[in-house]
């Protein structure tokens, strides 16, 4: 049984998705943009930690590093590697969600739509019940 779920994570590993999903992360991890708007993020983020559990924080302060940080996260959004990093990953979660509701299906659990099982089996998919 364990080899056979080798297999499976080597299958999983070639697909098309993954490899997709691999490839679109390091473009975005790799992206001097990127990079820069992350740590910008990230230390922007720090500070408003440490003003934050500061008895006596900064509130204007925290208020403006918070809006530079949705600043920085819809810069982030906006750019295109960002997109395609999040498609890529959705690609890749259906793909998982297919395996294990085979899986599911072959040994009577419930499936990502059998939660919506009406009882009657015309059509169905499998659910085992």
């Amino acid at each position: 049984m364990i080899e056979l779920a080798r297999e499976l994570g080597l299958a999983l590993a070639n697909s098309a998705e993954f490899i997709n999903m691999k490839q679109a992360q390091v473009a975005f991890e790799q992206n001097d943009a990127v990079a820069a708007l992350l740590k910008e993020m990230n230390d922007k983020r720090d500070r408003l930690i440490t003003i934050l559990a500061d008895e006596e924080g900064d509130d204007m302060m925290a208020v403006s590093l918070t809006n530079d940080i949705d600043r920085l996260e819809e810069q982030l959004k906006e750019n295109p590697l960002y997109d395609e990093l999040l498609s890529t990953q959705a690609a890749f979660s259906s793909v998982l969600t297919a395996v294990n509701d085979e899986i599911n299906a072959c040994i009577g659990a419930e499936t990502s739509t059998s939660g919506n099982c009406s009882g009657d089996c015309e059509g169905c998919g499998g659910c085992k019940h």
